[in-house]
């Protein structure tokens, strides 16, 4: 059989192209090795060294989804439901009495580690928890947070299934004084009104505009999902997520939040749309 891909060394990592097909990313840490059918490459998870269903990128994202489904146990499903804490990279600063982590059982200052290092409690949590949905919270620059994840997702490539981590993150691009608590401090990321500072300008498009530019600058760091917008109706001044709402009038919020998932989740050129990042409605 003709082969039909090929292989590049990049920095960290290798890029496997698929002539037609899906292009792979392997990490130089992943102990998963790549197997062949038809002369295209796919990635030997299970480490069989025949194609399981879900692993031939050939085939429907459902019956891809079910066959993993099939094999999953309670535990993984458990983990698969789960959510990690708040992730400090590093774990460092004045909110790591609260969130932090260690690196071989030490602080990050004692530890000699690297930024981008993953904690004691992250391999953990990947690992025997079998959870891969991570919440990030601060990050130190760009740098950082695309090393950390490169080596996050070598773990959950190497662990089970090799089912990857879906990193997220709340609202970051925020201008006001909470900034600094979820923001990129290094690297800043663009800064916007908050949601109804955006809806004050009764503008849909603005606002699907920021979404695309949010979206870049998040799957940038490594975030595929944000965990926004806030959808409720603006009826409790006193509420803490109030700004983040499109106010209190109805149609006015369905328009912004229309224009606001379309923004983060469409990806132009695809053949469905889809494929950027996952907005998630509050």
């Amino acid at each position: 059989m003709e082969k039909k891909w090929n292989e590049a060394e990049k920095k960290g990592y290798r890029l496997i192209h698929n002539e037609g097909g899906k292009d792979l990313g392997i990490s130089s840490e992943s102990k998963v090795t790549i197997i062949t059918e038809d002369g295209f490459a796919f990635k030997d998870f299970l480490g069989t060294g025949e194609l399981a269903a879900y692993e031939d990128w050939r085939l429907p994202a459902a019956e891809r989804a079910a066959d993993l489904a099939s094999r999953l146990s309670i535990e993984d499903i458990a983990g698969l439901m789960l959510y990690s804490a708040h992730q400090l990279i590093p774990a460092r600063g004045p909110l790591s009495a609260a969130f932090g982590g260690t690196y071989g059982g030490k602080a990050f200052d004692e530890s000699g580690a690297d930024p981008w290092d993953l904690t004691d409690q992250q391999k953990e949590f990947i690992v025997k928890d079998r959870v891969r949905h991570v919440l990030i919270m601060k990050l130190q620059d760009t740098e950082t947070a695309v090393k950390w994840n490169n080596r996050l997702q070598a773990l959950a490539e190497n662990t089970g299934f090799g089912i990857p981590a879906n990193n997220s993150s709340d609202p970051r691009h925020g201008a006001g004084a909470a900034a600094e608590y979820m923001g990129v401090t290094g690297e800043p990321i663009s800064k916007w009104a908050n949601g109804i500072g955006l809806t004050a300008a009764f503008e849909p498009e603005a606002v699907r505009e920021f979404g695309e530019i949010g979206a870049a600058e998040y799957r940038a760091l490594g975030i595929t999902t944000a965990l926004s917008p806030q959808i409720d109706l603006a009826t409790e001044p006193r509420w803490m997520r109030f700004a983040d709402t499109f106010g209190e009038h109805t149609e006015l919020t369905v328009e912004m939040t229309r224009a606001y998932c379309d923004g983060f989740q469409t990806t132009k050129g695809s053949e469905d749309g889809w494929g950027r990042t996952a907005s998630i409605p509050w």
